[in-house]
């Protein structure tokens, strides 16, 4: 993907391109640029470029998935990695190597920025700190993929998720150390996480969603927040930039696996868009495909209505908060990768 220059501010949308029809308020006025799901497919972030010191970052949390393979016993260490690589890879071992070079720079770079800012950890706390963060990632996707059977939950796997567990809980425990209350925090975080899992409030709007999301992060916001602490920022203020960053890159999942998660019966972002009579349109879809007339008749409500539209303004919103709180904390770097992340997304 080629380099996107820097925007000095948001793009604003055209106020035309949202004005309603006025026989019909619902209904996407017919000069604007119908959005259709076969786009959305492709819709993605901005590219961020790193310097030499954040691409040497990047390796070194690469290189974390080799080392938790070596961390098993020697019968399951090659298992490992050609399961890994199976499940997650495409059987290759070059994107085994790049393992995170698949996830958006500000999931890890908060950590970097802070430090930058004001560099308090040791070289040995700040590799444990991105050690950590590269196995808390890798925790979320794995815990996900066994809970809904994509992945199996044999032996080698459970044993695999020990010990990422165990290496990621190892290193909050030490970035916690000489912490006021940095143990009830980590405590506190892991536990959001779980209840997440358990959550059994209803969900019936995007911003319950959108809440529900927030705590199902809270594993990948532990080392950020201990860094935070050891760094003297504000963590009120950096959980709010990490938590609108986390919240985007959900409803951009969602917007790219729309057929998907309709065939499937998830009741993604868009479901929770539509509105309260429409919403069965999405439900006659689970099982189906894209020939099915259900399909089409929820391909053209959501294309011809603006709710994929909709989305894609939810995202840049939560970016813009991220960014802007961003710039309250004093991190102007990371404001700016936030910038280049939503940039493709106004111009859609």
């Amino acid at each position: 993907m080629d380099t996107i220059a820097l925007p000095k501010i948001y793009f604003q949308p055209k106020t035309s391109r949202y004005q309603p029809n006025s026989n019909n308020p619902n209904q996407i006025s017919s000069k604007i640029k119908i959005l259709t799901v076969k786009e959305c497919k492709l819709a993605n972030f901005g590219h961020i470029a790193l310097d030499e010191s954040q691409t040497a970052i990047l390796a070194s949390m690469n290189r974390q998935i080799i080392l938790l393979c070596r961390s098993l016993p020697a019968s399951l260490q090659d298992a490992a990695v050609a399961a890994i690589q199976r499940y997650y890879t495409g059987f290759e071992v070059a994107n085994l190597l790049t393992f995170f070079t698949k996830f958006y720079v500000p999931s890890w770079s908060l950590i970097y920025w802070m430090q930058q800012a004001n560099p308090i950890l040791q070289t040995l706390e700040l590799e444990n700190a991105f050690s950590g963060q590269a196995m808390a990632y890798f925790l979320h996707m794995l815990d996900d993929h066994l809970a809904n059977g994509k992945i199996p939950t044999n032996h080698l796997f459970l044993h695999l998720h020990t010990s990422a567990w165990t290496k990621f809980h190892h290193a909050a425990k030490a970035l916690s150390k000489n912490i006021h209350n940095g143990a009830e925090l980590v405590t506190e975080l892991i536990d959001n996480y779980f209840s997440s899992i358990q959550e059994t409030t209803e969900i019936d709007s995007i911003n319950s969603y959108c809440n529900v999301f927030r705590k199902q992060l809270s594993t990948t916001l532990v080392i950020p927040l201990l860094v935070a602490k050891h760094t003297g920022f504000e963590t009120t203020l950096i959980r709010q930039i990490y938590e609108s960053f986390g919240v985007a890159w959900r409803l951009l999942d969602d917007l790219r696996d729309c057929s998907h998660d309709a065939f499937a019966g998830e009741l993604s972002a868009i479901y929770y868009l539509l509105p309260l009579e429409e919403r069965q349109l999405w439900l006659n879809c689970q099982g189906k495909d894209e020939q099915s007339n259900d399909w089409q008749k929820l391909q053209s409500y959501l294309e011809q209505q603006g709710i994929l539209r909709k989305l894609i303004s939810h995202i840049c919103t939560a970016l813009k908060k991220a960014q802007k709180n961003a710039d309250l904390a004093k991190l102007p770097a990371y404001a700016t990768q936030l910038r280049q992340l939503a940039a493709p997304l106004w111009e859609m």
